[in-house]
């Protein structure tokens, strides 16, 4: 036993699970608080208006995932009192055996420091994060509770830690409070990428396999980010413009010979294709040989094989947002750093871990535009999103 450590005590009794009262009582009587949790819900006044005095002295701060439930609101009311609040903003996509992806929280202490004037602290090391469930007991929950003296080895290294974490923690900007809800909602929302064309009997498409060729390379990056499940939207071009969305799978990719000379000579049976000239909306034709001119022209293709419309679906365009999440190189992420290479295989399956993080972003307008405005625009992107739901 560190001859530092004055008491140890675990919390809270099976009988009487909240902590609310012992919270209270540790912010009452020290100092200052450094802390990381991985969620945060909850107001001030819950624990008395307690906690922001004890976060404003100049080496106090709290540590949080940006990840739901986290509450950003809630966040910013502690700011906004003068107590230091710092975010977590990271995600790295890891995979259980079924393939299913994981919680993208990667910030996950419950640890609390209190630093006293009398050189004595009180370390909350355990399972609460700061939420009403885990504060009042409703959670299953248990924390070790430690009262050092702030020369004892157990509190230095505490110290440490905390201060590492504090590194990898952005100071919550009050002028970003929006921001920060979008990239929790980015979280949250499901999208789906679709390829849009236009078609006649846009109705009709179910059980078809259609081809979309084009001489824009940069199509096939973004077909990169993208596993072998889409979806088509055909917007019928007989006047009244309805919109059809098909799953897709993709059966086949691949270069052509006017961008790759070893591709080797291809050949298509006749079928429902689309011929996308430059970064232009494409108009899927009726059934027909490929022309010559596309084969020679074209610099990729990309084959789909069409289901049936789920008619219990309905897409919308994700709204305008300020803020996304986007790739980032995976030796900026402090977090992989700390891994060897057999935990990096473990993690990832064998896969490169995939680091994202914040990205500033225009906001957008609405991309439901007519059929007239969608041909005309000279740019358009290979594939958008939807936001899906099952109506």
């Amino acid at each position: 036993m560190d001859d530092g450590v004055i008491d140890v005590k675990l919390c809270p009794e099976w009988k009487s699970p909240s902590i609310h009262r012992a919270l209270r009582a540790s912010l009452s009587k020290r100092a200052l608080l450094q802390g990381a949790v991985a969620y945060w819900t909850v107001p001030d006044g819950l624990l008395g208006n307690k906690v922001s005095p004890a976060l404003k002295h100049e080496s106090a701060f709290m540590c949080v995932d940006i990840h739901l439930p986290t509450d950003i609101d809630a966040l910013a009311d502690l700011a906004r009192s003068g107590a230091h609040v710092r975010l977590f903003c990271e995600e790295i996509a890891t995979y259980a055996d079924s393939g299913r992806k994981e919680p993208p929280c990667l910030l996950h202490p419950k640890m609390l420091l209190f630093w006293s004037p009398d050189k004595t602290a009180e370390l909350w090391v355990g399972s609460h994060n700061w939420t009403r469930r885990a504060i009042f007991g409703l959670n299953v929950e248990y924390s070790v509770v430690l009262t050092l003296k702030d020369t004892s080895r157990l509190f230095c290294e505490a110290a440490e830690y905390l201060q590492q974490i504090k590194t990898i923690c952005e100071p919550f900007d009050l002028g970003r409070v929006e921001y920060y809800k979008e990239l929790q909602k980015n979280i949250d929302e499901r999208t789906v990428p679709v390829i849009e064309v236009e078609a006649r009997g846009a109705d009709r498409l179910g059980q078809l396999e259609v081809t979309i060729f084009g001489t824009d390379a940069r199509d096939l990056k973004e077909l990169g980010t993208v596993r072998r499940k889409a979806f088509l939207s055909a917007t019928e071009n007989d006047g009244n413009e309805a919109e059809f969305l098909y799953p897709a799978s993709i059966t086949q990719v691949g270069e052509l010979n006017s961008s790759n000379p070893t591709a080797g000579k291809l050949s298509f049976s006749p079928r429902r294709y689309a011929y996308r000239v430059g970064r232009r909306f494409p108009e899927l034709l009726t059934p027909q040989e490929i022309g010559s001119s596309v084969l020679s022209g074209a610099q990729y293709y990309v084959t789909l094989e069409l289901q049936e419309r789920d008619v219990s679906l309905a897409f919308d365009y994700p709204r305008a947002r300020m803020g996304t999440w986007e790739l980032a190189d995976e030796d900026s992420s402090p977090l992989i750093r700390r891994l060897e290479g057999e935990e990096i295989s473990t993690l990832f399956r064998g896969r490169p871990p995939r680091v994202k993080i914040p990205t500033v972003i225009e906001t957008q307008t609405s991309q439901s535009l007519t059929l007239y405005e969608r041909r005309s625009q000279p740019e358009r992107s290979f594939l958008t999103k939807r936001v899906v739901r099952r109506g």
